[in-house]
Formats: structure tokens, sequence, C-alpha cells
């Protein structure tokens, strides 16, 4: 299923300012929303500065599998995300997912007038069960960030697992699914969109966080138990169907 292209721009390739809306009911919605989001950037990109970024330095920045992504935790309540991740009217969303993944909360990484990416917070019953980062602000401890290379994920995990968990896409994502690197026992999962310069997903979109053996809810709606698919570990290469 293809998505109107509705994400900060996962292939490298097509410019600089794409926001992030999933699917939220209908196509249309999403386009609206991301009309909005993207006339507040043109507006109010000369006066935001580094007004509601999170804290830096320390474990400010880090993003600890099965844990957390900076201070946000998982487990954290709806208003401590809010806290750490200050809502800004007219740029950041918040919608209801499908497939069971409650609720996400989509905040846009501006600091000084630059865009950096964007964070996903999801929540249950208000609690943060996944956290999703596709913002070089945040690394592992040992380096890996958005759009670090597939080798470097690899050299530093050297057990994950690979699956196609959505068939949803939009023309940013490459026009292809997502394939996802996932370690279930750490609780820590990559998201490669397709690159049109490697022809292969080997663009690092995402770094997810969720509780250690939970389901990874993907970027568009999940596949169904039955449907997700296996393929070999460190898979690059995926077609829709």
């Amino acid at each position: 299923m293809e998505y109107p292209a509705g994400t900060f721009d996962a292939a490298g390739e097509r410019g600089s300012l794409l926001i992030l809306i999933a699917a939220l009911g209908g196509w249309q919605m999403r386009l609206v929303l991301r009309s909005a989001v993207v006339l507040c950037l043109c507006f109010c990109h000369g006066s935001l500065g580094g007004q509601g970024h999170p804290p830096e330095g320390a474990e400010g920045d880090l993003i600890v599998p099965g844990r957390s992504v900076g201070r946000l935790k998982l487990g954290d309540h709806n208003s401590r995300a809010k806290e750490l991740f200050p809502f800004k009217p007219n740029m950041d969303q918040q919608w209801q997912e499908e497939g069971g993944c409650g609720t996400t909360f989509n905040w846009l990484d501006w600091k000084n007038s630059k865009m950096l990416g964007n964070v996903f917070i999801r929540f249950k019953d208000d609690e943060v069960f996944q956290i999703d980062s596709g913002t070089s602000t945040f690394r592992t401890q040992d380096g890996i960030t958005r759009s670090s290379s597939p080798q470097e994920v690899r050299r530093r995990y050297p057990h994950l697992r690979a699956y196609i968990l959505s068939e949803g896409f939009s023309e940013a994502s490459g026009g292809h699914p997502l394939v996802y690197w996932v370690d279930s026992e750490r609780g820590i999962a990559f998201g490669f969109a397709y690159s049109r310069r490697t022809h292969q997903n080997s663009y690092l979109s995402w770094i997810i966080v969720f509780r250690p053996h939970a389901e990874v809810c993907p970027e568009f709606g999940p596949l169904g138990p039955s449907e997700k698919r296996e393929i070999p570990p460190y898979t690059l290469e995926t077609r829709p169907r």
C-alpha cells in the first residue's frame, strides 16, 4: 500500500524538508496535517531557534536498548513525554494507530532553525511502550544514529534478524516497504528505507527502542502476525508485493 509522500526524506536524496505523518485513518487527513506542518515551518523557522529541544549531554542524547531514548524511558507517562518533548502547536501531531499500536505522538526535532528529524513516541494507556528515533540528535552508546551505514549497524549488532513488518510505503521512503533489523532480546530495532542511489534499503531511517520480546510497531500500518515476513538476516533488498 502506498502512502502519500509524508516522511522526512528517508533516502536522503530529495531535499531536507519532508514531514513524517503516518497513517491517521485516511490519506486526506494525512495531507491536511502535512500541509499545516509545512506552512508552520515556512513561517516560523526564523523564530524557533532551539526552543522545545530535549536536554543534551550525559544521558540526554543516548539511546539505550530496551530502556530509553534520551531521558524518556519506556513506561513513562504521557505527561513526562510532553515535558521532555514539548508539544509545538501546528507542527507536532498525534494520531491513533492501527493493529494494536496505540497512539503515536510525532515530535519534530527542530534546533537552531534547522530540521534534524523526527521522534515517534508511542503510547498505550497513556504510557510509553515504544520510542522511534529518526533524528541525528540521539545515538547509541557505540555511535549508531540516523543515517549510519548498514555496515556499521551490522558490526555493532551481530545477532539481528530481518523482517518486513508493513507493506506500507511512501515516495519519501523510496517507494518500497522498510526493512527492519531486530534484536528482540535487547529491545532495539533498525528501520532501513530504500535508497535510489544504492538500489537497496540502505538508509537508516529509524532506531527503535521497545521492551524485550515485544512486537515492534512499524512506521506504517503493521501486518498481522501471520503476515509478518522474516527474511534472511541483514537483508537490504525488498520489493512491494
